[in-house]
């Protein structure tokens, strides 16, 4: 497995904070762009899209 597997993160996962910045509302996107032009380390927090439309009540992220 590569350094996400590793990590725990698994395929249906959604990031929902970079860098102790969440990106619940962020557009894919902009995420997109906060992770390719990140510096250092990155620290993801992740959930299961489960947990994520139980909490939500979304079945797809809305963006603000």
């Amino acid at each position: 497995g590569g350094i996400a597997e590793r990590g725990g993160i698994r395929v249906g996962h959604r990031i929902i904070e970079i860098n102790n910045q969440s990106v619940v509302a962020v557009a894919h996107d902009r995420i997109v762009n906060m992770l390719a032009t990140a510096i250092g380390e990155i620290h993801m927090k992740t959930m299961p899209t489960s947990m994520f439309r139980l909490l939500t009540g979304q079945d797809t992220p809305q963006y603000i």
